[in-house]
């Protein structure tokens, strides 16, 4: 199973709610772009945040995604890393292409949970993604997506 985890991109308040700023909205589309060229998702999941949920809908209308959206309350900041890989173990099979769009910290917690600790992720910066492949027991990186770098091969 490949298993892309997404930061949401850049955010402002509005109210009293983070949403995507213009330059969020152009990271996550370019990180969208690139992925298209190498990923059919089968499911999304997201945040239940407006930030994420915005991000994850860009992501999925650059895939060309008509599958709906599914929201996990722990994918938001806080939430735990261990809940989500057990979602996943329980939700998707093998030959599943997952998403799953988060927050700082977690992004990060859940790429090196998933990688069982072996090595340390990159540094999210807002719309970057993470590709694994994933066995059922441990995740290996395959590629680093930044809306400003070259992607990154381990």
């Amino acid at each position: 199973m490949k298993i892309i985890v997404i930061r949401h991109g850049d955010a402002i308040y509005e109210n009293a709610d983070r949403v995507l700023s213009g330059q969020g909205q152009e990271e996550v589309g370019q990180v969208g772009a690139k992925l298209k060229e190498f990923f059919k998702a089968t499911k999304i999941y997201s945040s239940p945040k407006t930030r994420a949920m915005q991000t994850a809908t860009i992501i999925a209308d650059k895939l060309d995604f008509k599958d709906k959206i599914e929201y996990i309350p722990d994918l938001t900041p806080s939430g735990n890393a261990h809940n989500v890989i057990s979602f996943i173990d329980v939700n998707c099979d093998m030959y599943d292409n997952v998403i799953l769009v988060s927050h700082l910290p977690l992004v990060e917690i859940l790429s090196y949970d998933l990688n069982q600790k072996i090595t340390i992720p990159p540094q999210f910066g807002t719309g970057c993604a993470l590709v694994m492949e994933y066995n059922g027991v441990r995740a290996k990186y395959e590629r680093f997506v930044s809306p400003y770098e070259n992607d990154y091969l381990f």
